[in-house]
Parts: C-alpha cells; structure tokens; sequence
C-alpha cells in the first residue's frame, strides 16, 4: 500500500522543533478530576479533548481483543492509561499500550520506557496529533513501536524506532497482520476492519 503525501516518513533533522508551552507535569497533576473529558500534556500546552465516539471505541475494543489474543506471554495491553516521559512537558493517554514484560501494573500512569507498542486510533480531530506530533513524542520517549489506525479507510501505519527515531515498517490494511521486530506476533485484524465498515 502506497504512503499518501501527508504521511510520507519526517526525518529528525526536518522536524520543526516544538514551542513549548507553559505547563509542565506538576501543574499537569494539579488538574481536578474530570471522567467526561480527555486531558493531556503535549508540548506545555494542556489538551483538553470529547471523549472518543461510539465507533472509535469500537475498532479499540476489537483491537484490544486481537492483540490480547496474538502477544507473546508476559505483554499487557491495556486501553487509554496515561503516559508520562522524561520530557516533563508531555504526558499522554494513548488509546492502546502494549507494556513490557515485567512492568507493574498497578499504577495510575506508565512511563514512557514501560511501554513497548503505542497505538493511536484516528478522530477526525485528531489527524495531526496522531499522525505527526504524537510520532516525535513518542520517538523522544524511545517507545520502540508505534501503530496509527486509520478507520476511514481502515489501514494501520506501522512505524518502528531505528537510531532514535521512527521508520515506517508498513502500511497495513488487510485482515492478518505478522508482526516482526520488537514484538513479534500475528494478528488477526479482520473484526476490526469490519468494524470500521460499519460506521
């Protein structure tokens, strides 16, 4: 599958470095508590998102179970945990985490190196983000994979972390995906492609 032009691989040396904002992590966690919105901290600038749509949350869950069923023993995935870094300006809440083995899970939020796999679903609000802030973030935070779903088409863009920053390994949009590198590992994707199919 052909990369579209607004998705075409951003090396280290051409991507715009971030203006941060303001707001570091301390002022991050003196926010109230709020279940009816989704905060994060990108760049210094607190985000304040809706909570997803009914479908979004639909190709989440059959995600989930896919990956559930296909990761090697001791890996966890879990949905929309917040994720902090040693950039004390971001902390995320990726839709989908796959943790190491070995990692406690007891907590509120993971570190960046806990994680082994983020994975964000797209909104039509959140294209950007997704596809291109969240990337260097999440490069700077050395997860070793990240996954961005795309639903209308639905398609995964697989990207892999090489010399500290991502390379993209594939552009997926079929039912059975093999998986190498990090993680290694088949998924049966076919409940979640129909999934977008009946938006």
């Amino acid at each position: 599958m052909d990369l579209p032009p607004n998705r075409k691989q951003v090396s280290p040396t051409s991507a715009p470095a971030p203006v941060y904002g303001p707001a570091t992590l301390d002022q991050f966690d003196l926010l109230p508590e709020d279940n009816t919105h989704r905060y994060e901290l990108i760049d210094g600038r607190i985000l304040v998102s809706s909570r997803p749509r009914a479908n979004h949350q639909v190709v989440l869950v059959e995600l989930l179970v896919a990956l559930r069923q296909a990761l090697p023993a001791g890996y966890l995935v879990v949905p929309e945990v917040e994720v902090e870094f040693d950039d004390r300006h971001q902390c995320t809440v990726p839709d989908l985490l796959v943790i190491r083995p070995g990692v406690d899970r007891d907590v509120a939020r993971f570190f960046s190196r806990d994680l082994a796999l983020s994975i964000e679903i797209v909104s039509p609000g959140s294209k950007r983000l997704d596809r291109q802030t969240k990337r260097r973030i999440y490069a700077e935070g050395q997860i070793p994979a990240y996954w961005v779903v795309e639903t209308d088409p639905f398609s995964i863009t697989i990207h892999q972390l090489v010399d500290g920053w991502y390379q993209l390994a594939q552009v997926f949009d079929g039912d059975e995906l093999v998986v190498t590198g990090a993680i290694e590992m088949k998924l049966d994707l076919s409940a979640a492609r129909r999934a977008t199919l009946d938006d």
